[in-house]
């Protein structure tokens, strides 16, 4: 361990990056301060492997510079930022959680985007509050990792068409979330229906909130919520 903290200071780029791919190896958070500071790096070989190492590290306190460490990230790099946010999981959703609250709306991209992936239930509540973002590029993010939670993302976005202020953009993404669990399973399709229809409908401002409540309560009713 302390050949390798000593080796990722080392003035040849080749050995900091073997150094820094070693830490990540060990998976101790004795190095989380030193692979964090690599992600500045002049290498970009070198701030992917720090990335890479610092998601098998596993530190939380890794998450806020990744997510800072993406705004000047080229593709590769970038993946290699996003794959290890998701890679610490569990432990990353509490800044994730507070990510998704910034006033910017990148790092709100970002923090849904890394919630999404990780799949984790404490991230239902920030997936569905994204749908209503004022940025459609987040509020879409919120839909997509909606959708991977399969029918877990019914009931609260039922909950939400009850009590939202509809429009326009709210219609789009909801409809792509339920739309997609309909397709996912059929059982659904008679229960979800009629909500997207009123939707869709002229007066969808006044229609939905009710046809969402009806369509919750037969969906628990009739034991088709998890």
């Amino acid at each position: 361990m302390r050949v390798a903290m000593a080796a990722a200071r080392d003035k040849r780029p080749v050995v900091r990056e073997a150094a820094i791919y070693i830490l990540g190896i060990l998976e101790n958070p004795t190095a989380t301060r030193l692979l964090i500071e690599a992600l500045n790096d002049p290498v970009p070989t070198v701030r992917m492997q720090a990335a890479k190492a610092l998601g098998r590290v596993g530190d939380p306190a890794a998450v806020p510079v990744l997510l800072t460490a993406l705004r000047g990230a080229d593709e590769q790099v970038g993946s290699q930022i996003f794959s290890a946010l998701v890679r610490l999981g569990r432990v990353a959703i509490p800044a994730l959680l507070e990510a998704g609250n910034s006033n910017s709306a990148w790092m709100r991209w970002q923090a849904i985007r890394a919630l999404g992936g990780i799949h984790d239930r404490r991230a239902l509540p920030a997936l569905v509050g994204a749908l209503s973002d004022s940025d459609h590029s987040v509020a879409w993010m919120g839909a997509k990792g909606l959708v991977q939670f399969g029918r877990l993302s019914v009931e609260p976005v039922l909950q939400l068409l009850m009590k939202a202020e509809m429009t326009p953009w709210l219609v789009e993404t909801t409809s792509y979330v339920l739309n997609s669990q309909v397709q996912h399973n059929h059982k659904l399709k008679p229960y979800l229906e009629p909500v997207m229809q009123h939707m869709h409908g002229v007066a969808f401002r006044a229609g939905t909130p009710p046809a969402a409540q009806k369509a919750l309560a037969q969906l628990k009713a009739d034991g088709l919520l998890e």
